[in-house]
C-alpha cells in the first residue's frame, strides 16, 4: 500500500466540520490520516478520567470515507494536571534551568514518574484501539530530542547516568582511565561523584560528555522500546517514530531497530537545496535498507524559522514524487488545514484559515494520483558515504574547528558531488554489508570502528577518505602519532594538522579548487602525491594522494573539489542536464526540481521535463 494524506488533529475544529474535511481528503487524493499524537489532555482531562469518544467519533466519520489512520500516541506533551502534580518530570538544561509547561517535548525520558504515566495513557490507547482495523500502524510519541531535548541535566538522569556508567566500567579506576580524569583534578573516588556535564566556567571533560551524549541516546531508546513493547502487547499492527531532518543527537540507526518502518519529517532547515532533502531520503532509506514514509512533508511556509520563507504551490508535488523516487512508500503533508491560533498558526496547510482548497492541494493531489500510478523498482547501489552518530557528537563536543558541522559541511558536499555527477548514493554503517558499492568514501570520521576499518580493507572497489579520519579512538581521546590501519593501507603518516579560517586552494591538475576548516600535513610513506596546497602556509603539502585505488584528501572538500577528486578516481560524469537522476535497477527516474521545464537528451532521444515533475524512463 502506497501511503498518501496528511496530518489531521479532529480536536482542533469543530465536530461538524469534520465531514466536509473528510470530503475534501478524498478528492485529493487521501488514502491515511495522522491523528493522536499531541492529544493527551484532550483524552485524559484529569487523571484518572480516560475518554476516547472524540476520536472515536473522528474515527467513523474518517473510516466512512475509505480512510485508514496512523495513530500517535501522545507522550509529546504532557497534560498541565502531570506538570503541576509532578514537577519531577520536567527537563533541565544544561545551566539547571526547568523546561516549563507551555510549549512541547518538556519531559525527561528517565524520569520514573513520567514513564509511569507514559505507560498508563500508551497502554490505554492500545487496549482501545489495538485491535482496530482502522488503524493501520502506529507512531510511537513524536519527533524524540525536538528542540535541543535529547540530552536533560536533571537529578533523574544524574543518578541514571552514574548507573550507566557503574555499568559500562565496573570500576573507577577504569573510568578515571578511560575519561582523562586526572586533567584539572578530575579524579573520581565514589560513583556518586559523578554529575552530569553541566555548564561550567571553562571547556567540560570532552570525554565525560562524549559519554553523556551516548548515555542521552541511549536514554531515548529506552523510551522508545518500553512505549512499542507495550503497544505491541496488543497491537499487531506497524510501529515507526517520526525523525527528523539534519538530526544527529539521537543515534538513528540503533532507533531504527526497534521500528517497522522507519518514517521522518522532510522539512527544509535553513537556505533551501533540494539535494539536501535529498541527502536525508537517503540517509533514511539506508537506515534499514528499505523504503521508508514521510510522516511529515513540508507543505509550503512554516512556523519556527526566523524567515518563514515562502515555496511556490508546485513545489510540493515535486517534494512528494522525489520522496517516492528515493525509495519512499508514503508521503503524508504537515498539516491539513492551516490553524488561525497557536505556536504553529503561521504553518501552512492544504486548506487554509478559511476553510477552503488552497493551490498547495491540488499539487499534492496530482503528486498522489501520480505515484500511485507508478511502480518504481528498487535503486540500484552505487557509491556508499561512512556515517557513526558518535562521531556527529565527537564533533560537537570540540575540535580542531568549531565552525565545522560533520553533516552539513563535511558529508553534504561530498554527497552533493556524488549527486550531481550522476551516482546513486546509499549511506553505510559499521555493519553494513559493503559489497554492493564500486566506491567507499570516508569523509572526516575523527573515530573510526576498528571492525568497520578491518572490513574495509577488504573492499575490492576504491575509497577515498578525507581530513580528521582516524584521529581520535573511542574515549575521544587523540591517539598520540595518530597509528592507524586506514593511514597504513593509505601510505600516508599525519605528521600535523590545523584549523583554517578561511578556505584554501588545491592545485588538482592545474586547476584551483577549495577546501575548507581542516589541513592534515600528512608524510608520504608509499602513496603518489597528484595534488598539493597551494597557499601558505601549507604550500607543496601534499593535498591528494594515492596509493592502489585508496584516496587521501588533507582537507573538507567544496563540492567543486570533491567533483573533481572523484573523476579522478575514475568516476565519469553522467550529464542529465540539470535533472536529478535516480537510477533503478531496470529503469532511470529522472526529477525537475527547477521553476522552468528541463530538455533533457538520452540515448532514446530528447525528453522534456515540465516543472517540478519527473518522467520515469524504463528499459526493456
Amino acid at each position: 500500500m502506497r501511503i498518501t494524506g496528511a496530518a489531521y488533529y479532529p480536536e482542533h475544529w469543530p465536530e461538524s466540520r469534520w465531514s466536509r474535511d473528510v470530503e475534501l481528503m478524498k478528492e485529493m487524493n487521501f488514502n491515511t490520516v495522522r491523528i493522536g499524537e499531541f492529544s493527551w489532555s484532550v483524552v485524559e482531562k484529569e487523571q484518572g478520567k480516560i475518554d476516547f469518544s472524540l476520536f472515536d467519533r473522528a474515527l467513523d466519520v474518517i473510516s466512512s470515507a475509505g480512510l485508514k489512520v496512523i495513530l500517535g500516541t501522545p507522550t509529546a506533551s504532557p497534560p498541565i494536571w502531570l506538570v503541576k502534580k509532578s514537577p519531577d518530570i520536567l527537563q533541565r538544561d544544561e545551566h539547571g534551568h526547568l523546561r516549563l509547561h507551555g510549549s512541547r517535548k518538556h519531559y525527561c525520558f528517565n524520569s520514573e514518574l513520567y514513564r509511569h504515566h507514559s505507560r498508563i495513557i500508551t497502554e490505554a490507547f492500545a487496549r482501545h484501539y489495538g485491535n482496530d482495523d482502522r488503524i493501520i500502524a502506529w507512531q510511537i510519541d513524536n519527533e524524540y530530542g525536538c528542540h535541543g531535548t535529547t540530552v536533560c541535566f536533571c537529578e533523574n538522569c544524574a543518578r541514571e547516568f552514574r548507573n550507566w556508567l557503574r555499568r559500562k566500567y565496573s570500576t573507577l579506576d577504569r573510568l578515571n582511565s578511560s575519561l582523562g580524569t586526572v586533567f584539572w583534578s578530575q579524579t573520581y573516588t565514589e560513583w556518586d561523584q559523578i554529575d552530569p556535564p553541566m555548564k561550567t566556567v571553562a571547556s567540560v571533560n570532552p570525554h565525560l560528555l562524549l559519554e553523556y551524549m551516548r548515555f542521552s541516546s541511549d536514554s531515548v531508546l529506552s523510551y522508545h522500546i518500553e512505549q512499542a513493547t507495550l503497544v505491541r502487547r496488543f497491537s499487531a499492527k506497524p510501529i515507526t517514530h517520526n525523525m527528523m531532518v539534519n538530526f544527529t543527537e539521537i543515534d538513528y540507526r540503533k532507533l531504527s531497530e526497534h521500528v517497522d518502518f522507519v518514517s521522518w519529517d522532510n522539512y527544509s532547515p535553513g537556505d533551501y537545496d533540494h539535494l539536501l532533502q535529498g541527502m536525508n531520503h537517503d540517509l533514511m532509506r539506508s537506515l534499514k535498507d528499505t523504503g521508508f514514509v514521510v510522516m511529515e512533508q513540508q507543505p509550503g511556509i512554516v512556523n519556527w524559522q526566523r524567515v518563514n520563507r515562502y515555496y511556490e504551490p508546485e513545489q510540493l508535488g515535486y517534494w512528494i514524487k522525489q520522496a517516492f523516487a528515493y525509495g519512499a512508500f508514503g508521503s503524508m503533508i504537515f498539516r491539513f488545514r492551516q490553524l488561525p491560533y497557536g505556536a504553529e498558526q503561521y504553518h501552512g496547510g492544504l486548506v487554509g484559515y478559511s476553510g477552503k482548497i488552497t493551490p498547495r492541494a491540488t499539487s499534492a493531489s496530482r503528486a498522489f494520483e501520480a505515484v500511485s500510478s507508478k511502480s518504481l523498482e528498487k535503486r540500484r547501489k552505487e557509491i556508499g558515504i561512512y556515517i557513526d552518530y558518535e562521531n556527529f557528537w565527537i564533533n560537537r563536543i570540540d575540535g580542531i574547528n568549531n565552525d565545522f558541522r560533520l553533516f552539513e559541511d563535511g558529508i553534504f558536499p561530498i554527497y552533493k558531488a556524488v549527486r550531481e555527477l550522476g551516482y546513486n548514493v546509499d549511506f553505510v554503517f559499521s555493519d553494513s554489508d559493503l559489497d554492493p558499492f564500486s566506491v567507499l568514501i570516508i569523509p572526516t570520521a575523527f573515530f573510526l570502528d576498528e571492525g568497520f576499518a578491518r572490513k574495509l580493507l577488504d573492499f575490492n572497489g576504491k575509497v577515498l577518505v578525507t581530513a580528521h579520519t582516524g584521529v581520535k579512538d573511542e574515549n575521544n581521546t587523540i591517539c598520540g602519532d595518530i597509528p592507524s590501519i586506514i593511514h597504513d593501507r593509505l601510505g600516508i603518516t599525519v605528521e600535523d594538522f590545523g584549523g583554517i579560517k578561511k578556505a584554501i586552494s588545491v592545485d588538482l591538475n592545474g586547476t584551483l579548487l577549495k577546501g575548507s576548516f581542516i589541513v592534515d600535513l600528512v608524510e608520504l610513506n608509499g602513496a603518489r602525491q597528484l595534488a598539493a596546497f597551494s597557499e601558505q602556509p601549507f604550500e607543496s603539502y601534499t593535498a591528494l594522494s594515492e596509493k592502489e585505488g585508496w584516496y587521501f584528501l588533507a582537507t573538507v572538500p567544496q563540492t567543486q573539489l570533491a567533483s573533481m577528486v572523484l573523476q579522478v578516481m575514475g568516476l565519469q560524469e553522467r550529464d542529465f542536464q540539470g535533472a536529478e537522476p535516480v537510477h533503478l535497477q531496470n529503469g532511470l527516474v529522472l526529477l525537475n526540481p527547477f521553476r522552468h521545464r528541463l530538455k533533457v537528451n538520452t540515448e532514446d532521444g530528447e525528453l522534456i521535463i515540465p516543472p517540478y515533475d519527473w518522467t520515469i524512463v524504463r528499459k526493456d
